[in-house]
């Protein structure tokens, strides 16, 4: 299966889904299996077996001005500016920190963790090789047509090239971080974005990063990763596309029991720490805190 048969965007017209198979009925998540094999599924790991982790999985940035490697999906243009949507949610620390709480909210529930790695510039898109420098998970921002706020890639196998992983902000788009605390209700439309829809940045990567880890789309409306699933189920029902037309939506940025499921079925939940161990950690924290003291 090509790597464009598993796009997944997230946009104010709703998701699109082109390429999801179920797992068991008693859960509304979605994978991407492969081969008729619902043990086998697109995932991060040494295994494509659903429920082993994911490992150290490393992500990076685009630098600006990246370019598309030929093969790119034909609805992406431009070249990579990251700049023009981080400006929009307080600058790029401000952006970086939100993606790192987002790549958080997972690796809290799973047994999978990530590090942040430089990017060379490879194109996007563009054939693996060894002398490459980027990231499992690259982040970049090209003008996608239609107005989607992001695409995220489903991670290999998926196409075979860079693209595996990929999230993909629309620099044609505006985003915000919307006011108040998980659960809260922000305005949908407000006249501060000319009454365009707003796009929640943190919780927007946070929905691109579960596509990128291997989720496609769950039909449960309150779910981080509610998404177009099928003609019955087109993602208008989803709580971010205000199905009860108050112009309102919550705010939604960590995952809920439906996504911790899916998330938990590709990789297993998140180990918990031997009491030894964590005795470890905190004698090296308490160590480190001497050190920076005495600095001062």
């Amino acid at each position: 299966m090509n790597a464009v048969s598993r796009k997944i965007h997230r946009a104010f017209t709703g998701g699109c889904l082109l390429m999801c198979i179920c797992v068991p009925q008693a859960h509304a998540f979605n994978v991407f299996e492969f081969f008729g094999d619902p043990s086998q599924a697109s995932k991060w790991g040494t295994s494509n077996t659903v429920g082993t982790p994911g490992g150290v999985v490393t992500w990076s940035l685009m630098p600006n001005g990246t370019t598309l490697a030929p093969g790119a999906p034909d609805y992406i243009h431009g070249t990579s500016n990251l700049t023009s949507v981080f400006d929009q949610v307080g600058g790029q620390a401000a952006a970086v920190g939100w993606i790192n709480r987002a790549f958080a909210a997972w690796s809290s529930v799973a047994n999978i963790s990530f590090v942040q790695v430089s990017d060379d510039g490879t194109p996007f898109n563009a054939a693996y090789e060894a002398a490459q420098l980027i990231g499992d998970i690259r982040i970049g921002a090209f003008q996608i047509d239609g107005f989607s706020g992001a695409v995220g890639f489903a991670p290999r196998p998926n196409g075979g090239t860079t693209l595996e992983g990929d999230i993909i902000f629309n620099s044609n788009n505006t985003f915000g971080v919307a006011a108040g605390a998980e659960g809260g209700l922000y305005e949908l439309y407000p006249a501060s974005n000319n009454f365009f829809y707003f796009n929640d940045f943190p919780g927007l990567v946070t929905h691109e990063m579960g596509h990128a880890l291997g989720l496609a789309h769950s039909d449960v409306p309150s779910a981080l990763m509610c998404g177009f699933v099928s003609a019955a189920f087109d993602g208008s029902q989803c709580d971010y596309l205000d199905p009860d037309g108050d112009g309102k939506a919550t705010i939604n940025r960590i995952p809920d029991a439906d996504d911790v499921a899916g998330i938990q079925h590709l990789y297993g939940p998140a180990p918990v720490p031997e009491p030894g161990t964590y005795a470890l950690l905190l004698a090296g924290l308490a160590l480190l805190g001497v050190v920076a003291r005495r600095k001062r």
